[in-house]
């Protein structure tokens, strides 16, 4: 993990990374990012924790590049193009998603987050 990414991940105070013991079902509220090393996904994930400020939201970081990401992706219904897709989950469903977004989307994504409130 890059030393941006892993400052970025403890910005945020309730992160697990590649946890797959947790699908969509299972969860009551959080956000699913799925980022890819190779892309530009750092950039959709800083505008991510900083939406989130001091909102303490689960973040499910998945690698896309780890080979168990496939099958928990199939399983639970994701896709990635390696844009930083970002899923909104609550009571179990996906009640928002965004990809591909920067800065000029903020507000976008606090009305995202304000879902699992």
């Amino acid at each position: 993990m890059s030393s941006e990414l892993e400052l970025l991940l403890a910005k945020h105070p309730d992160v697990r990374i590649n946890n797959y013991s947790d699908d969509i079902v299972s969860i009551e509220k959080g956000i699913i990012f799925l980022y890819a090393n190779w892309s530009h996904a750092i950039v959709q994930l800083r505008n991510l924790i900083q939406s989130l400020g001091a909102i303490s939201i689960p973040l499910y970081f998945f690698d896309i590049d780890n080979p168990d990401s496939l099958r928990y992706f199939d399983k639970n219904e994701l896709r990635s193009d390696g844009w930083g897709e970002t899923y909104w989950v609550r009571d179990g469903k996906i009640v928002s998603t965004l990809k591909k977004y920067n800065s000029q989307n903020i507000e976008e994504l606090i009305l995202n987050n304000a879902l699992l409130k």
